[in-house]
């Protein structure tokens, strides 16, 4: 089921490579869609990286095109990353609530205890709709303890309760965190141990009149008071400019300042992102790390902008 591949080298923050080197276990999902931003997330992951580490890419998703696996392991440092695609079975995934914007992809995640290798204790899940302007061995240093998993609070959904629709049916207190599940750090031999995966998909099935955010909601829902929290840095999500200053948001003067100023990873967490946009704030940031890989100097045509609009006026 795994396929590995190697790839040609790129230019990263550091060019020399320590005898011994830690590898860093990194999933994410992306299809044909997600090829070229999937490449801009990797190669800024890569651009921090420490030369203690490397990374070892598991690329969960079907459909993605050669043409573009190949570009994207043109993009990256072969002796500093490694890309495994892996084609999860879909038909575990029967029958679990889909939406123009959740597709069978959103769930891929959930399969790990049964993708990658039983040797593997600890990983970074990373959603392909981000950039990283930190090195990741920070993160992977962060210790577990005893969660299944370290996330950041959803900036946009301040608790359980404006989380889960069905949370006081549950018996969870509505005043627990509510996390986003576009960065985790998964303690995966305890999440292989209790099959939370399983678990999870069997609670999206159960409630599928309740779910709202796929398996986010399903990743809360069970896992409720069995996470911990990492600096909210670690995933910016566009919710934070909501806030028109710190005393208006739920955190304090200095973690404000650092989510809104410093991030560590910038997440385009919504339907409107640097690559479908013809402006965005976070442009200039995703073009600076996509002009690593081998769509270099693409831009978002004006045309298609143009288009849009127009396409609002017109008759269905």
């Amino acid at each position: 089921m795994l396929n590995q591949a190697s790839s040609s080298a790129s230019s990263t923050k550091d060019h020399t490579t320590p005898s011994v080197v830690e590898t860093i276990s990194v999933v994410t999902t992306a299809d044909d869609r997600y090829a070229m931003p999937f490449a801009a997330m990797v190669c800024s992951a890569l651009y921090h990286l420490s030369s203690t580490y490397k990374l070892h890419m598991f690329v969960l998703g079907d459909g993605m095109t050669e043409k573009n696996k190949r570009k994207i392991l043109e993009s990256v440092n072969s002796e500093r990353c490694i890309i495994e695609w892996v084609s999860p079975p879909n038909e575990s995934l029967q029958d679990l609530k889909l939406t123009d914007h959740f597709v069978t992809a959103v769930y891929y995640r959930l399969l790990i205890s049964d993708l990658l290798p039983q040797t593997i204790d600890k990983v970074i899940y990373l959603d392909s709709d981000l950039v990283v302007n930190e090195d990741l061995g920070r993160l992977w240093s962060v210790e577990v303890e005893n969660y299944y998993l370290l996330a950041v609070p959803d900036i946009g959904t301040p608790n359980i309760a404006a989380g889960l629709l069905n949370y006081k049916d549950l018996g969870i207190s509505g005043d627990q965190p509510y996390f986003n599940a576009g960065v985790l750090l998964v303690n995966f031999k305890k999440w292989r141990e209790d099959n939370i995966g399983l678990k999870i998909i069997e609670y999206v099935r159960q409630h599928s009149n309740y779910i709202r955010w796929a398996d986010q909601d399903g990743l809360n829902a069970v896992l409720a008071g069995y996470c911990g929290a990492l600096d909210p840095r670690w995933n910016q999500t566009p919710g934070i400019y909501r806030y028109a200053s710190w005393e208006a948001s739920p955190f304090s003067e200095e973690v404000y300042s650092n989510v809104l100023n410093n991030p560590y990873i910038v997440h385009f967490a919504s339907g409107f992102k640097p690559w479908n946009s013809y402006r965005h704030r976070s442009q200039s940031l995703f073009y600076h790390y996509l002009d690593k890989t081998a769509w270099k100097g693409w831009r978002y045509p004006i045309w298609k902008a143009i288009w849009r609009r127009i396409a609002k006026f017109l008759p269905n």
